[in-house]
């Protein structure tokens, strides 16, 4: 690991989109809105991207690439910050950042995370089930801090990000129940079309 300076790398929720579409070809619509709420919360809306860390992920000192320091790893007057210091002395808080030289350098890493090591958390986006998606966050321990409290915040989130993905494929339980939906109508179709034979047939 080789520190560097903590740079802003603001995004749009449209360049995060493509983004995430390239790093991870042929994502689900119900998938990609979530990761996309999951980088808004991490990255205050887009706002508060640094180094192109669209997911935050930590960097240990077995790291090879480049990382930033939290503004929490010197002590400090800001009882938040220094608590946030101590923590990170106990082993409870992150001491570092990794940092990416652009943005698709960024997102491949994050697609890579999630499937090497967080594959529930994909799991769980792919139901587009903002609850089991938190629950999968927390549990897989990608960040402990999440809890029932965001359900709200990743359900309104994806709720956002469904118009700007919906061009991407359902996933496999949103085309399975779409096809639910047909095989009930068709069924109903077929039935009030025997019921009217057979009035016909006995009239």
């Amino acid at each position: 690991m080789h520190v560097v300076p903590a740079v802003a790398t603001p995004i749009s929720a449209e360049h995060a989109r493509d983004a995430l579409r390239a790093s991870m070809p042929g994502i689900d619509r119900e998938s990609a809105a979530l990761l996309l709420a999951l980088i808004w919360v991490e990255t205050a809306r887009g706002t508060g991207c640094f180094n192109w860390n669209v997911g935050n992920l930590t960097a240990s000192d077995k790291w090879g690439g480049g990382a930033w320091r939290p503004p929490w790893f010197a002590p400090s007057s800001d009882p938040h910050l220094n608590d946030l210091h101590t923590r990170m002395l106990a082993g409870q808080a992150p001491s570092a950042f990794r940092a990416y030289d652009s943005l698709p350098d960024g997102f491949a890493d994050f697609a890579r995370v999630l499937k090497s090591t967080f594959p529930t958390v994909l799991k769980a986006a792919a139901t587009g089930d903002a609850a089991a998606f938190v629950s999968a966050l927390h549990d897989s321990r990608y960040s402990t801090d999440y809890n029932a409290r965001h359900i709200p915040t990743f359900r309104d989130l994806a709720a956002h990000f469904a118009e700007l993905v919906a061009s991407f494929p359902a996933g496999a339980i949103a085309a399975g129940g779409s096809a639910l939906v047909a095989l009930g109508v068709l069924l109903i179709w077929a039935s009030r079309r025997r019921h009217r034979h057979h009035r016909r047939h006995h009239a």
